[in-house]
């Protein structure tokens, strides 16, 4: 028994063959793993660029105004007095108790006007009865109030009258003396 190959069996065997062929398919396995790891770089940059973008939902804008919101609930008006006239009503109506105090409070932006009062005299001292009446209307019972202001006025003796009355100006009551945009 030979152990040994013998001489003409090696040289007929192609050893040389053997190893270009493992050295190609090392290649190609170092090649088709670049090839994968150049795959998953591209397939993630595609995914990034086609992804949809998530769209950010504006929030509805409304327009109110010009009006007054009390306490949630918004009434439009035309004029500026109208807006003052009604939040002093309700105001008067929701706080019967609180009317004098208003009135005092509002009373402290005028040197000789009253703002409000319970006569017309009271509310336009000095005079004549038909002046008094022409520049003025009845709040609620036994109440006038003043309306020969100007907004810049009504601007600053509305937020004393709602203070007076225990509400919080701009949470409570919110006047827009002209057309406003707001998000819903």
């Amino acid at each position: 028994m030979q152990t040994q190959p013998t001489p003409n069996a090696q040289s007929q065997f192609p050893i040389h063959e053997l190893e270009q062929t493992e050295s190609a398919i090392q290649a190609l396995q170092e090649w088709l793993a670049t090839l994968n790891g150049r795959r998953e770089m591209l397939t993630a940059e595609l995914e990034r660029i086609t992804c949809p973008q998530p769209v950010i939902a504006k929030a509805p804008i409304k327009m109110i105004g010009p009006g007054l919101e009390y306490q949630g609930a918004m009434t439009m008006h035309w004029n500026y007095i109208d807006i003052h006239i009604d939040l002093l009503r309700r105001l008067w109506a929701d706080f019967p108790d609180r009317r004098e105090a208003m009135a005092k409070a509002m009373g402290c932006y005028g040197t000789t006007r009253a703002y409000v009062a319970m006569t017309l005299t009271d509310l336009f001292p000095g005079q004549p009865t038909a002046w008094a009446k022409r520049y003025s209307r009845t709040l609620v019972d036994n109440w006038y109030v003043d309306t020969n202001l100007n907004r810049e006025r009504m601007r600053r003796i509305l937020p004393a009258a709602v203070k007076a009355a225990g509400l919080k100006w701009g949470e409570d009551v919110k006047t827009y003396w002209r057309r406003t945009q707001i998000t819903c």
